[in-house]
């Protein structure tokens, strides 16, 4: 995200390359007096970057034109599919469900998937344009750490990458497979969004699978 800092560098060489150029064309340049706002410009563009950062970016408005950035902010239910077979069965296992909360600005994602046995937290993603400006792809790394009691028993912690496809305006559904270092992978499909963020399964699964 830009920083006060940031701002300020970008003002003052604004400022800088107007008056050189001024000079340049033997227009008169202003005195001293015209750089003392400066603070209050700085510090003014610094609160609309920051609004504009957190809540301005989603509205409808800019949707498109000005922000090319889909809006998945949300609990959204999950369903996985591995392709880990039983190896005393020989049976493929079966769907694992649960929830992902992904929290969102302009410059920031979060994405945690929980599910009744494991939490993943999102390490590191991008949303990528596809060939039509109105498809995006989710892509990212995340961390899978299942519960202590599941540890050096069933399961252990591993991570993984995954690619999503966006699909809708608003965004309706995000479908795709994943893979871990666990030489396991399968499909993924996210769907049937709330507005409204869960910190555990158990809070989310409480209020949304009753």
């Amino acid at each position: 995200m830009l920083t006060r800092l940031h701002i300020s560098s970008f003002v003052g060489l604004t400022i800088g390359v107007w008056l050189l150029a001024l000079w340049v064309q033997g227009m008169p340049v202003l005195s001293a007096d015209f750089v003392k706002p400066f603070g209050i410009v700085v510090g003014a563009i610094s609160l609309l970057v920051t609004i504009f950062n957190k809540y301005l970016w989603s509205w409808r408005l800019f949707r498109g034109w000005y922000v090319k950035r889909p809006d998945l902010r949300g609990t959204w239910e999950v369903e996985l599919k591995s392709s880990w077979t039983d190896p005393e069965t020989g049976k493929l296992s079966a769907p694992i469900t649960g929830y992902a909360v992904i929290r969102q600005s302009l410059t920031f994602l979060s994405l945690r998937l929980m599910t009744k046995e494991s939490r993943s937290v999102l390490v590191a993603h991008s949303i990528e344009q596809q060939e039509d400006d109105d498809l995006f792809k989710l892509v990212g790394v995340y961390r899978n750490e299942p519960k202590i009691e599941l540890q050096g028993v069933r399961s252990e912690i591993h991570h993984g990458s995954f690619a999503l496809e966006i699909h809708g305006t608003p965004v309706y559904e995000l479908q795709g497979h994943y893979w871990t270092d666990r030489a396991t992978r399968g499909s993924m499909i996210l769907r049937n969004r709330i507005k409204k963020l869960y910190d555990t399964y158990e809070h989310a699964s409480n209020d949304i699978g009753n």
